[in-house]
């Protein structure tokens, strides 16, 4: 928004809630969480009919598992105590540690190694020739390959990082410079490609692994920046999960939220945010009026008591990069980089031959590897203990595989029943395992977009503050604002918030605890 219309002069008779969440992503519920404990009257607009966004559940096979985020990163640790918070500390797990592997193009032919435990985003950080993680690293690149990117131990430090803007420094360029092309193509693009949807060659440094430049220029090596940083995290596994899986998440904070007072609203899409001198007046679109993507609001009218009109006094927006530029009528709304539609694929295969655990944890899949399509597995039976005992006390030999596609600007256009199909026959490739059409118990496809980094979404972010710090009483969240995974997304939206309140010392009604708002979570019919 912007321009004439950014303050009214109308005031509202009484406001709706103190805060207003747009958005009921996992971002979204984190704000409305940290607002409802603190005595806010909160409500949530959602447009979708479930909340948490990619932190959702779905039962297979009769298995309840993960539609989509299985994991957070331990990087920072800011999200275990923040689950502590919510009391989900004892579901915290650590996933099986034999590994995972990538897949590749070899003389024309399909192959797999392992891939070299001590690395970041693909990129070794143990390159002694003596050492056990060079021969992992040999066994993926090639000797040729390897002495390449030992080239990194001689190289001074700006070598690979832009001179004219080292925060313009992207990922592919700078490993291709110090490490050679084998480690890019081999290790960092399935990598990167598998966790962002995107090409190591269009992501800034500092956006998928910061500190990282300024590990390589204090330890003079990239490899040794990426043992720097190792060290700087927490004993253990870079990922953890939750027993039951991350979506029990979503169920806690949205059961937090209701019980402390707050609303959650589902089939709500926002097409208008004002500002007011009160606040801020939101109005949800009518069925049929739904604004198309990259169209203009039309300023019809919001009337206070409208019933598709809420108030409050601050305002978080939680949704995705479209929808949020469009709100506050940004002209960099039309030059976003669209995010990756990534399709996910999960399998319940019998085959005991998996039990074996043939790729370790998971695959990742060069571009160029023939003969699949997928680019990335994760067996998540072997992945997970409790995918695992719940999997086989429904039947012996039963295992649970996820195959995501679709890469940077080469989005999956299977139908469903098509890409079920090339899943099976993934598989069979990637496991080695001749798996027999009648061993598929059952299959799913969940369709998710994933964040790209760029250099241009840095740029369009700081307008965005600067737009937000102008309005006032407004917070931006999601991944597309705090960076992708929730080791950024949850600590963000968590910060944002609280600077959000601390503006307003004390709740509009003065309460210290729960609201007097009826307690409401919509389940509006599926």
């Amino acid at each position: 928004m912007g321009g004439d219309r950014a303050v009214t002069d109308e005031r509202d008779a009484e406001l709706d809630a103190d805060l207003l969440v747009v958005g009921g992503g996992i971002a979204g519920l984190v704000s409305a969480w940290t607002a409802a404990e603190a005595g806010r009257r909160v409500t949530v607009l959602e447009a979708a009919d479930h909340v948490g966004g990619p932190v959702a559940s779905h039962v297979l096979a009769g298995l309840e598992m993960d539609a989509g985020t299985e994991s957070f990163a331990t990087r920072g640790g800011r999200v275990e105590p923040l689950l502590a918070e919510l009391g989900l500390a004892d579901r915290v797990v650590e996933p099986n540690p034999v590994g995972a592997w990538v897949g590749y193009r070899y003389q024309g032919r399909f192959a797999a190694s392992r891939l070299p435990r001590t690395g970041m985003l693909g990129i070794p950080g143990d390159l002694d020739e003596h050492g056990t993680a060079y021969g992992e690293l040999v066994e993926a690149i090639g000797v040729e390959g390897a002495r390449a990117a030992r080239h990194d131990l001689t190289l001074p430090p700006a070598v690979g990082v832009d001179a004219t803007d080292p925060g313009a420094t992207t990922l592919g360029a700078l490993v291709e410079a110090r490490m050679g092309s084998a480690v890019i193509d081999r290790l960092v693009a399935p990598v990167a490609g598998g966790i962002y949807s995107g090409d190591p060659y269009e992501m800034p440094v500092e956006s998928v692994a910061h500190g990282l430049l300024s590990a390589l220029v204090e330890v003079g090596t990239l490899s040794g920046a990426v043992r720097h940083l190792q060290a700087q995290r927490a004993p253990g596994s870079a990922v953890r999960g939750l027993v039951g899986g991350m979506h029990t998440l979503t169920d806690r904070l949205r059961d937090r939220i209701v019980a402390a007072g707050g609303r959650i609203l589902l089939h709500r899409e926002v097409d208008r945010i004002e500002r007011t001198a009160e606040g801020w007046r939101v109005r949800v679109a009518a069925v049929g009026d739904r604004p198309s993507s990259g169209s203009p609001m039309s300023p019809g009218a919001c009337h206070p008591g409208s019933q598709t009109c809420h108030t409050a006094s601050q305002l978080v927006l939680a949704t995705t990069a479209d929808p949020a530029l469009r709100l506050l009528e940004l002209s960099e709304a039309g030059s976003w980089t669209p995010p990756a539609a990534v399709a996910l694929v999960t399998l319940v295969v019998d085959d005991a031959r998996l039990d074996l655990e043939p790729r370790g944890t998971g695959m990742l899949v060069t571009a160029d590897a023939p003969d699949v399509q997928a680019k990335a597995m994760t067996h998540a039976s072997a992945k997970w203990r409790w995918i695992a005992d719940a999997a086989a006390s429904a039947h012996p030999g039963r295992h649970v595989l996820r195959l995501s596609y679709g890469r940077a600007g080469q989005p999956s256009t299977m139908t469903d029943d098509e890409l079920c199909a090339q899943a099976v026959r993934d598989v069979r490739v990637l496991t080695d395992v001749d798996i027999a059409d009648r061993a598929v118990a059952a299959t799913a496809v969940h369709r998710w977009l994933n964040v790209q980094p760029s250099a241009r979404a840095d740029e369009i972010r700081q307008t965005v503050d600067a737009a937000a710090a102008n309005l006032g009483d407004l917070a931006v969240v999601g991944s597309w604002r705090s960076g992708t995974g929730l080791a950024s997304v949850l600590p963000y939206a968590r910060e944002q918030t609280l600077r959000l309140l601390a503006r307003h010392d004390r709740p509009r009604n003065g309460a210290s605890g729960a609201s007097t708002a009826d307690t409401t979570y919509e389940e509006v019919a599926k």
